[in-house]
């Protein structure tokens, strides 16, 4: 089994898998059932699990029985729903409601013959069956089973059955069927052991795995005698061994589990991996985990398995965990790279993929070099590979040369292969591959990244350094050169890296570079170029594909592109497409297309499926059973049988698109927990077809909730929404599998749960509540209320009116005296507003009044001013400004005192000078503003002249000291069309025109 195990490269499956770093209790899952809500239950060495395919709650018979840990170790499983029957390695048998989550144990004391039990198995309502190594046992009990007394009864004691180790149990349509060390044996009603002889098996024949599937079909699993099938019916047997042309999945001959699968198949563990039968082939085909198929010749010992109606399959593993199987993983063959010898694929990076006419398939890989699959290939089945070599033995290549990006098969059967090195050729079935020799003028051809012929038998070459072509009649080469010298140098170094090339059926030749798409006639001349200039989502250009139905399609680093009008190269039309058709942001690497007209993308997250016509897509990762997320460029081939094929990172995936599972698992929404105040609720039995009721107070505390959607494949892709009443709308909760209920309203609500599965939907009432309204909210207290209120609002009014009429009397009484007061007061209010409007004056008599000086003030020479200048009519006043000089030396020398009555004594002199129509203020400071009469002209200049020289005149006394001072003054007539500032800006001009002329002057603006 070893040697064979070398020999054949076992194809890597994909699965989800779950150990102790994932929840589970324990790393060896030796048993699984699955209830009526859909839960898995898996017996493990240190106690039971649930699984809901997101987490794994664990239950331990020692912590709630009190038992030893012996307990835990759980060897087999049986359900009768709601009850599972625990058959334990040192612990009896423990009995366990999975609704409450309560055990109760049976033992020797209870009648049971050992501790040590090797299976159980339920016969009928209120019947088991138990194997230890001691002998058979049957139960029975009436009602509850954890309540009832069981009654039990010994089997299998005649003489001939003493010492005999029974292993294995099955309770089928045709019967109850036993499995010991040293043959097989039927149960009759009478409980009687008949031995049952399978042909083709020897002594001692121990037996370890039944299944009945389908009904009259029995499969026997042997410790080392390997599978058989029997037909009930007419006796014919089937004999499956390692290393026969029907059983080539078949690892060892030691059966450990067996489980039914869809549509006849049947699922078959063994201790090196996991097998399937499929009726299609009438073979068993491999199906293992990545980790288990590097294990070259071990494998993992699969313990138990656990089917679904969804195709899927659980297999628990002794020592390494549960993995769960997708029903794709069925579909998919992957062949990885391991170290497994020459038959297997010798490098996990697959570049280059061709389907030669006779049927061979041939692989490119990125480092080692090119290897073939000859003849026929099944789908599950390893794959036996050759290596082909460069050169003969004695030539010494570079190692770019097992660096393969391109294969091609020539119209004259010749094989080509671009390499980092070059191109290599093989002329013939018996011949080696060689490097190509070139003719004639010496053309380069490092880096070859594709291959195309066109109609003529002529090969056009895509390299790293431009394009070439090589001529039918011989090897001469031509190189055609894409740009031209008005390019800059990274533009055309750019253009020179080809990557994709396409001939259409008018012998155009496409070229997708690093610079965009060219178009090229036959002879190589350029019709048209391309890039994101004209709508390209991105310069490179991976991939040029024509689909099944003539339409043109482009991968590139930025998506895929749709090409419009491709029979008119010089007015195409490009359409990217992108969010808005459903496909993921990010590269397309390669295109192809099935019989189906489907259209697959590859890409570094994943393979996608793409309806053109309707929309459709899907996306398959390494999760589903493809050999990985990321893909090479142009790595992709439609075999002639209709299989695709696409090369990656890790590997080679093929596969028939028309075998592929199309349905996604419909959601099953259930409860997988709920707790009311931390304190965890048993499981609420439901009542017909409504959900359980759970009661609360109205005071309760919060309630959370843990659900699920029993998706066991891609359960992260499940979305879930809830509503807590009928008319209201459903609460997105995303991804989020949990719910917090703070306060849930009085009264009768009903969750409910909207589980969505990529598109598939599935709607449930989890749990009604009935939540007590507190006793202020009942009837009783409601009504009483009501009598109350009124009895309460009839004695105010009584007692209002007797209060209202005390209160007429009163009032009529107050009223006349009020009547006296407010004439009284009406006077006193008349004689204080007299008062307040003389004072009101006096104070605005005061804002506008200098307090030193007595003259107006700024704000009133301003508003004197903007009343002048208004009117429509009548002249406008001259404006003269007036400045006491060198005002300052008096202050700092004399004191402001002194500066005080200098400044009353020139208000005293403008007092005395103002003419009738003029008015005079104090602007600011020391300076002073007069108002004119501006007609004639000159009454303002002369009455100036005359101010200064009564100030030459002016002596202030002040203590002793006799001060002089003098004046300086600007004079101004305001423009007809100037304003308020700009005429005192004239004013203030002609102060400054007069300071400048020595002071104690006048001038005018």
């Amino acid at each position: 089994m070893l040697a064979l195990a070398l020999l054949f490269p076992f194809p890597a499956r994909a699965a989800t898998e779950y150990s102790v770093a994932n929840g589970l209790s324990q790393n060896s899952v030796l048993s699984m059932v699955q209830d009526a809500e859909g839960f898995v239950w898996l017996a493990t060495e240190d106690g039971l699990n649930r699984f809901d395919g997101y987490e794994f709650r664990v239950y331990r018979p020692s912590e709630s029985l009190g038992v030893g840990a012996a307990a835990n170790y759980i060897s087999d499983l049986a359900l009768q729903d709601p009850y599972l029957f625990l058959a334990t390695n040192g612990g009896g048998l423990i009995v366990f409601d999975r609704r409450d989550g309560r055990f109760r144990h049976l033992g020797v004391d209870d009648g049971l013959q050992a501790e040590h039990l090797t299976s159980v198995e339920v016969t009928g309502p209120g019947r088991l069956l138990l194997a230890s190594r001691g002998g058979l046992e049957r139960l029975a009990w009436d009602g509850d089973p954890m309540q009832a007394d069981f009654k039990v009864e010994r089997l299998a004691q005649q003489p001939e059955h003493a010492g005999r180790e029974f292993w294995e149990l099955h309770a089928s349509s045709s019967g109850v069927w036993v499995g010991s060390g040293d043959g097989m044996f039927r149960v009759d009603s009478n409980g009687e052991l008949l031995p049952f002889p399978v042909q083709g098996s020897t002594a001692p024949f121990n037996t370890d795995a039944f299944l009945e599937h389908p009904a009259g079909v029995l499969w026997i699993g042997a410790w080392d005698q390997g599978l058989f099938r029997l037909r009930l019916d007419t006796g014919e047997t089937r004999h499956f061994l390692p290393g026969q042309p029907q059983s080539v999945g078949l690892r060892s001959r030691r059966i450990l589990s067996l489980a039914a699968g869809p549509d006849g198949s049947v699922f078959v563990g063994t201790d090196q991996g996991l097998a399937w039968f499929d009726p299609g082939c009438d073979c068993l085909r491999v199906m293992n985990h990545r980790r288990a198929a590097r294990l070259a010749g071990r494998g993992f010992l699969v313990q138990s398995l656990l089917s679904d109606e969804q195709g899927g399959v659980f297999a628990g593993y002794w020592g390494e965990g549960l993995v769960r199987f997708t029903p794709q993983d069925r579909a998919f063959h992957v062949e990885g790279y391991r170290d497994e010898g020459p038959a297997a694929l010798n490098h996990h990076r697959v570049r280059a993929i061709l389907e030669a006419r006779n049927g061979d398939l041939w692989l490119g890989t990125f480092g080692g070099g090119v290897q073939r699959v000859r003849g026929e290939r099944r789908l599950g089945e390893p794959w036996r590979f050759e290596s082909e070599p460069f050169g003969s033995a004695e030539d010494v290549l570079p190692m770019t040369s097992r660096l393969v990006w391109a294969l091609l098969e020539g119209r004259d059967g010749r094989l080509w292969a671009g390499t980092d090195d070059g191109l290599f050729l093989r002329t013939g079935e018996f011949e080696p591959w060689q490097r190509e020799q070139p003719i004639g003028v010496e053309v380069a051809m490092a880096g070859v990244r594709v291959l195309a012929e066109d109609a003529r038998g002529r090969i056009w070459v895509g390299s790293s350094s431009g394009l070439s072509r090589i001529e039918s009649g011989g090897s001469e080469r031509a190189g055609i050169s894409l740009a031209t010298p008005e390019f800059p140098l990274w533009r055309r170094r750019q253009m020179e890296n080809i990557q994709s090339l396409y001939i259409d059926p008018q012998q155009r030749v496409w070229v997708g570079s690093w610079a965009g798409l060219a178009i090229l006639d036959a002879d190589g001349a350029t019709i048209a170029r391309y890039g994101v200039e004209h709508g390209l989502p991105a310069p490179i250009v991976w991939d040029i594909h024509r689909h099944t139905d003539g339409s043109l399609w482009l991968a590139t680093n930025g998506g895929v592109v749709r090409v419009g009008n491709p029979d008119a190269p010089e007015q195409l039309q490009l359409r990217a497409l992108g969010r808005a058709e459903g496909l993921p942001y990010g590269p397309a690497l390669g295109l192809v297309s099935d019989r189906s007209g489907m259209l697959w993308i590859t890409s570094n997250r994943g393979l996608l499926r793409y309806e053109p016509r309707g929309g459709g897509l899907r996306l398959f990762t390494r999760a589903q059973g493809i050999a990985a997320d990321e893909f090479a460029t142009q790595a992709e081939a439609l075999g002639r049988n209709g299989w695709l094929y696409f090369g990656g990172i890790d590997g080679l995936t093929a596969f028939d698109p028309a075998a592929l599972p199309d349905a996604l698992e419909l959601p099953r929404p259930r409860l997988s927990d709920l707790r009311v105040d931390g304190e965890a609720v048993p499981s609420l039995a439901p009542s017909g077809t409504a959900p359980g009721t759970l009661r609360l107070p109205h005071d309760h505390g919060p309630l959370i909730l843990d659900f699920t959607g029993l998706v066991f494949n891609q359960p992260e892709s499940v979305r879930f929404r809830y509503r807590l009443r009928e008319d209201q709308a459903f609460i997105d909760l995303g991804t989020r599998r949990s719910l917090i209920l703070d306060h849930v309203p009085a009264g009768t609500s009903t969750l409910q749960l909207e589980v969505d599965n990529q598109g598939q939907r599935a709607e449930a009432a989890l749990v009604s509540f009935e939540v007590v309204p507190p006793w202020t909210e009942s009837w009783l207290f409601r009504g009483a209320a009501v009598v109350a209120v009124l009895l309460v609002l009839l004695a105010l009014y009584l007692w209002r009116v007797r209060s209202l009429t005390r209160q007429r009397s009163r009032l009529e009484r107050l009223v006349s005296e009020r009547t006296r007061e407010l004439r009284r007061q009406k006077e006193a209010l008349e004689a204080t507003a007299l008062a307040l409007g003389e004072a009101n004056q006096r104070f605005k008599n005061l804002s506008l009044q200098d307090p030193l000086t007595g003259l107006s003030n700024r704000r009133s020479l301003i508003e004197r001013l903007q009343a002048d200048f208004a009117r429509e009519t009548g002249e406008r006043p001259a404006l003269l400004m007036i400045d006491l000089d060198h005002f300052k030396r008096i202050n700092d020398s004399l004191g402001h005192r002194a500066g005080d009555a200098v400044l009353r004594d020139f208000a005293e002199l403008l007092l005395s000078e103002v003419p009738e129509r003029g008015a005079v203020g104090r602007w600011g400071g020391e300076e002073f503003l007069c108002l004119l009469p501006a007609h004639p002209p000159e009454f303002a200049w002369q009455w100036a002249e005359r101010l200064l020289a009564r100030v030459r005149e002016r002596r202030v006394q002040v203590g002793g000291q006799i001060i002089e001072y003098r004046a300086s003054a600007g004079l101004a007539f305001a423009a007809p069309s100037g304003g308020v500032d700009a005429s005192l800006a004239l004013a203030d001009g002609a102060l400054y025109a007069a300071k400048s002329a020595g002071r104690d002057c006048l001038r005018q603006a």
